[in-house]
């Protein structure tokens, strides 16, 4: 009888899903546009908006960098799982085949004509039922590998995911400190300042998970 399986490996379109890498550069052409609004301002908070945009920037490059590394960690686990539990399946279908000759041989041997016959039936069900154990053992240690595979692709998708709310966290940080040097509102700065932070901390989250 076959085992059950504890659950299908994603398909790889699910795998292939990625947030695009946001370019640093992206926020840094918001620090410059930054920095020309607040030349001049008689407000020395938003002095520091260019150099928070910019830091926030490359924060976000680096979270979405390893955002979609981990993504190819996840497809390649994927992948790996894949081949595991279909190299699982075909063992099990080979052990279910020796089981029903080796039942065929046991009726066949109470019907044998001679005792010649009978040797030579028991002889091949004893063949067939030694082949079972070995494959039960490697499609069992190849369902263990499936198993301890799909754990790091979960592993990898809770990390992820920690990474991507980082990334949309930083820029929506970056797009907040630049309407404050637009607009010269310094509480808008202190919200994309604490947005920065919050996305700080979801990736020191998805690093030590």
């Amino acid at each position: 009888m076959f085992p059950v399986t504890e659950r299908p490996p994603p398909s790889e379109p699910e795998n292939q899903r990625a947030v695009p890498d946001y370019l640093a550069h992206e926020g840094l052409e918001h620090a410059r546009a930054a920095q020309e609004h607040v030349e001049g301002t008689s407000d020395p908070f938003l002095r520091y908006v260019p150099v928070t945009a910019a830091v926030l920037a490359v924060c976000a490059g680096l979270s979405s960098l390893v955002g979609n590394r981990l993504a190819e960690a996840m497809l390649s686990s994927g992948s790996q799982a894949v081949l595991a539990q279909t190299q699982a399946a075909d063992l099990w279908n080979e052990y279910e085949a020796d089981s029903l000759k080796a039942h065929i041989d046991v009726g066949a041997e109470a019907l044998a004509p001679n005792a010649k016959v009978r040797q030579q039936l028991h002889e091949d069900e004893i063949k067939y039922r030694n082949r079972q154990t070995p494959l039960s053992v490697e499609a069992r240690a190849l369902e263990d590998e499936r198993t301890a595979t799909l754990t790091k692709m979960d592993k990898a998708e809770a990390k992820k995911l920690d990474m991507d709310v980082a990334t949309a966290l930083f820029q929506v940080s970056i797009v907040l400190a630049s309407i404050a040097a637009i607009v010269k509102r310094s509480p808008l700065f202190i919200v994309g300042i604490i947005g920065g932070a919050i996305g700080i901390a979801f990736c020191v989250v998805g690093l030590l998970r």
